[in-house]
């Protein structure tokens, strides 16, 4: 196996390649909040056009997640990794360079789909290298990236709006470079590479089930949300999207090689880690609304805004490699169960005292453990575990389109 023929050196190096990768990929995320006011400006777009620069790169991020991982599957990891590397690198310079607002769309497609790869061949790939008991380590770290990069994105962000919104996604090119180059060097390549036979009515139905979702989702006016709810734009949407629920689960059983390995899910340990998954990917997104309403309740002004999300975030990110090693050493249940006791004692503590500022710092370090543990290294851990090798990329797809899909639905 290549865990048994990687030295330690060559695994850190690994691992340090896709904490670059994901950390390039998550802060592009959160960098997109400060830009999309200068963005609008800038093409003269409403609110609502301009919220299709998120609601794209998500559609297409969970389209490309389960298609670049069961790929990687197949045909190696080094090169599905460089080709998802190379799609988020050539959408960087779409946008960069976007002189209308479809280039800057059709760039956010592109860049989304190649994200989407990114995760969870990462994720794979330290199933591949790593021995059972280092995972949890591994996990942990790479766990640490996404709360780094969540107060990073913004700031980032920020910083380099003075210079041109284009120099926010600029950023990226240098960095995709460099991963490219270290990816080509460092990644062994995969010997028992198989053919596929590509799932096309698979991967169109997953398409048709991500746009029907975030479209729904998107159309929904907080302010008059149940008229909104059951209006033509909204409704048609959301059904059709439970509708194709099921045709999609048949299709995928039938499927000789599923774009969604449905029968995954028939494992005990992975069916429940996926629930959890959809769920505290809900609890998540709106986790993120907490500091708002606490500055609300606290009569505190705007630009505290950001600060208000250190607790959570950087809890997030100290705790991320702690956990991993305690999960190594005691299983993913305990670190889980412990978890959600963590979230649910900080959720409580903002619900009894939201405008106290110390009670709100104690719970949102609370909330930021308890996330990390539930929805970061301890589910993809069991997901690793219990898949087969070469089904690993698909498991962690799984992962990665059910938390977006949480996010989307709580957001």
């Amino acid at each position: 196996m290549m865990q048994q023929t990687l030295d330690r050196k060559t695994r850190n190096l690994i691992l340090l390649l896709f904490l670059i990768g994901v950390f390039m990929g998550s802060l592009d995320t959160g960098i997109i909040g400060p830009v999309l006011p200068s963005i609008e400006q800038a093409f003269n777009l409403t609110s609502r056009e301009a919220s299709w620069i998120f609601t794209l790169f998500v559609i297409f991020f969970m389209i490309g997640s389960p298609v670049m991982a069961k790929f990687s599957d197949f045909y190696g990891r080094k090169k599905i990794f460089i080709l998802d590397v190379i799609l988020f690198g050539i959408g960087s310079i779409l946008i960069a360079s976007a002189i209308s607002i479809e280039a800057i769309f059709i760039g956010r497609i592109i860049q989304g789909f190649g994200c989407g790869g990114i995760f969870p061949v990462g994720g794979a790939f330290i199933g591949d290298a790593f021995p059972l008991e280092e995972r949890g380590r591994a996990l942990g770290i790479l766990g640490s990236v996404f709360g780094i990069s969540a107060i990073g994105g913004p700031l980032v962000g920020a910083a380099l709006i003075p210079f041109g919104w284009n120099w926010c996604f600029t950023i990226n090119i240098p960095i995709a470079i460099f991963l490219i180059a270290f990816a080509w060097y460092i990644l062994p390549e995969l010997e028992d590479e198989r053919k596929l036979n590509i799932d096309y009515l698979g991967i169109i139905m997953l398409s048709l089930l991500a746009i029907f979702l975030a479209y729904g989702l998107n159309q929904i006016d907080s302010s008059n949300f149940m008229s909104s709810l059951l209006s033509k734009n909204v409704l048609p949407f959301l059904i059709a999207f439970i509708i194709l629920i099921p045709i999609f689960l048949k299709v995928e059983k039938k499927a000789e090689e599923s774009i969604v390995p449905i029968h995954m899910l028939k494992n005990k340990e992975i069916g429940i880690a996926c629930i959890e998954t959809l769920c505290y990917g809900i609890i998540y997104s709106s986790a993120i609304f907490i500091p708002s309403l606490v500055i609300l309740s606290m009569g505190l002004n705007d630009q505290y805004a950001s600060l208000m999300l250190i607790p959570i975030l950087g809890a997030n990110a100290v705790a991320a490699p702690i956990l991993g090693r305690i999960l190594d050493s005691t299983g993913s249940r305990t670190v889980m169960s412990a978890g959600t006791i963590m979230l649910a004692i900080g959720l409580i503590a903002i619900a009894i005292y939201p405008n106290n500022l110390i009670f709100f710092i104690i719970a949102g370090c609370l909330i930021g453990v308890g996330l990390v543990t539930i929805i970061g290294a301890p589910v993809r851990y069991i997901v690793l575990t219990e898949a087969k090798p070469y089904e690993r990329g698909a498991g962690q797809a799984i992962v990665n389109m059910l938390s977006s899909a949480g996010q989307l639905i709580g957001a």
